[in-house]
């Protein structure tokens, strides 16, 4: 095969992946108002909202503006990264029950750098119309 068609290949795949992504993220407030994340190729998901109640229970409401969703894991090799901040990551820990740490002390919670296929699995059965896929790809080589 000619490196251009690796290329175009490459290039294809590449759009299909970040199309299937969300547009921008929600906090837990607007999700529970509004169920739907939009995604970059414009087409909407829907959340179940039993799995919204299930992070307002997880979370404190104080701080329901602030957990901003779906949680985006980034696949490298054999390890799943979460995108986001702290308090994504506390609550990825929370539901792996991986933490009783409260929210509160963010500042003092220190996440795992990355979980195993076995965690993604188990979010992944837990909250699916909350979790998105993407992958890592070296483009230095």
């Amino acid at each position: 095969m000619s490196k251009k068609l690796l290329e175009g290949l490459w290039k294809s795949e590449k759009a299909k992946i970040i199309a299937s992504l969300p547009k921008t993220k929600k906090s837990l407030t607007k999700l529970l108002s509004h169920p739907v994340i939009v995604l970059n190729n414009g087409e909407e998901s829907y959340v179940q909202i039993s799995e919204l109640e299930l992070m307002k229970r997880l979370v404190p409401d104080v701080l329901n503006d602030q957990l901003m969703l779906p949680f985006i894991f980034q696949k490298r090799k054999s390890q799943y990264y979460v995108l986001g901040e702290k308090l994504e990551k506390w609550a990825i820990e929370k539901i792996l029950g991986l933490t009783n740490s409260t929210p509160f002390l963010l500042e003092v919670f220190l996440p795992r750098s990355s979980y195993f296929a076995h965690h993604f699995k188990q979010i992944q059965s837990r909250i699916p119309t909350l979790v998105f896929l993407t992958f890592y790809v070296n483009t230095s080589n």
